[in-house]
């Protein structure tokens, strides 16, 4: 009865891991991207940019307003001058005060101050104008420059999905490899019974298949580095050992229009975009500098009261001025602005140039990387087909002792060298793809309807 037992307990737990295992679904690329979206660090990090943006911009938007601080203060002191100060701002001065024995040797005095001030700047020049501008235009520089964080991590993303899905077809190529490695030392090993075959035959089957043994165990790594990859590139280092949805049979299609992509690249990068925004940030700041010669005009407003003790008698005043400031010279500090400026912003636009040039560069090696996929793996199909049809043949050759041992393990290591190169070739055309778009500033995300759960 224990034993039964046992046995239908054992049965329960391993129908229950079956359902558990069902219930979870196959990593898709598309699932795989919105994890990164969530929870990767490094685009979580570029995403607080944006709020920098926009405190910059509302710190540029404070310029135009009022300025207002409220204050209190105490002195206590027997300084002649700050006596004399007090009591007269206090409205308690007396004819007493006036003697010279009291002016030059006064008792120790204390005084509150209470202040409220207010200043509103009239002209600016057009400094804090452009200010806000530039400011605005930081936010949208944040913008685009998050759009390319994105971008970049979706391609990483892509990269490492299909960097694992190649990891696992290169390993069930070599497992193929290494199951028909033991099924050809089988057959060494029967012919060598027979006395068909030397005991060199036999040996040397036996250390290809240790070498394909080898194979097998550095491909399992490379699996287990790929997990790796792709969970962090996601944020989450346990997705990454999810089963995949089935590597694809098909290569990526090629585009339709080759002709406009370039067109379509200095449209939508986003960074093409980040330093045209930059490079009119750079004018503002020229314009700004040639605007310091022009002078600023402020109000200022004070109401103060002072008073003896801090619940005492009230003596208030108030003062309202106008603030001129044109600055007449100041060592030629203001023209040495606006030659540096002048320079930042040529820089601006040189730094823009150069990367229209390399992005015209990057779409056209995506696109001829991207052909060459295509190509390649027309031929690596071809040369599958023609290698196992070669190992098919020298078997049965061998089978009859037509041909020898070394023959039939080249025709194995072509096969399999032929398999891997289709894989890869393969793979190369989705990577190329994604290096296109990537280059395009095409990039995006998966369909919204492709909800990926919150796995903690």
């Amino acid at each position: 009865m224990r034993g039964r037992a046992a046995i239908l307990v054992l049965l329960f737990l391993c129908w229950g891991t079956g359902i558990a295992l069902a219930a979870s679904p196959r990593l898709t690329l598309g699932e795989a991207m919105l994890l990164a979206l969530k929870h990767n660090p490094g685009l979580q990090a570029a995403g607080m940019s944006v709020e920098t943006a926009e405190a910059d911009l509302a710190k540029a938007r404070a310029r135009f307003l009022p300025q207002v601080n409220f204050s209190e203060g105490y002195t206590f002191s027997n300084n002649p001058t700050q006596v004399f100060m007090s009591k007269l701002n206090q409205r308690v001065f007396t004819e007493q005060d006036f003697l010279l024995n009291n002016l030059n040797f006064p008792k120790d005095y204390g005084s509150f101050r209470t202040g409220l001030s207010a200043v509103q700047p009239l002209f600016q020049a057009g400094e804090a104008y452009l200010g806000y501008q530039q400011a605005r235009l930081g936010r949208e520089m944040a913008a685009a420059y998050v759009l390319s964080s994105r971008q970049q991590v979706l391609f990483l993303v892509t990269q490492a999905y299909f960097g694992l899905q190649l990891a696992r077809e290169n390993l069930r190529v070599k497992r193929q490899a290494k199951e028909t490695a033991a099924k050809h030392l089988q057959i060494a090993q029967a012919r060598y019974r027979d006395g068909s075959v030397v005991k060199a035959d036999v040996l040397s089957a036996e250390v290809h298949l240790a070498r394909l043994t080898q194979e097998e165990m550095t491909a399992s790594s490379q699996v287990q580095i790929a997990q790796s990859a792709l969970g962090t590139v996601m944020g989450r280092p346990g997705e990454g050992n999810r089963d995949l949805a089935p590597a694809p049979k098909e290569p990526a299609p090629l585009p339709p229009q080759l002709a406009d992509l370039q067109k379509t690249a200095q449209e939508k990068r986003p960074d093409l975009q980040r330093l045209e925004l930059a490079a009119r940030v750079a004018q503002q700041e020229y314009q700004k500098a040639r605007l310091n010669y022009l002078p600023r005009l402020k109000v200022m407003a004070e109401y103060d009261v002072d008073q003896r003790r801090l619940f005492g008698s009230n003596a208030d005043s108030y003062t309202v001025m106008a603030l001129l400031n044109f600055n007449l010279f100041n060592g030629l500090a203001d023209l040495a602005r606006v030659r540096e400026s002048r320079a930042k912003e040529t820089q601006a636009r040189e730094f823009k140039r150069d990367l229209e040039d390399r992005v015209r560069h990057q779409v056209t090696e995506s696109i001829l990387n991207l052909k060459t996929a295509h190509e390649r793996l027309k031929v690596a199909r071809a040369a599958v087909a023609q290698a196992r049809e070669g190992l098919r043949l020298i078997r049965l050759r061998y089978e009859e002792g037509l041909t020898i041992l070394v023959d039939l393990l080249t025709a194995e290591d072509a096969l399999k060298n032929a398999e891997l190169g289709q894989v890869t070739a393969l793979f190369d055309t989705y990577l190329a793809q994604a290096g296109l778009d990537l280059a395009l500033g095409t990039i995006s995300g998966p369909v919204a309807e492709q909800k990926a759960p919150d796995r903690k």
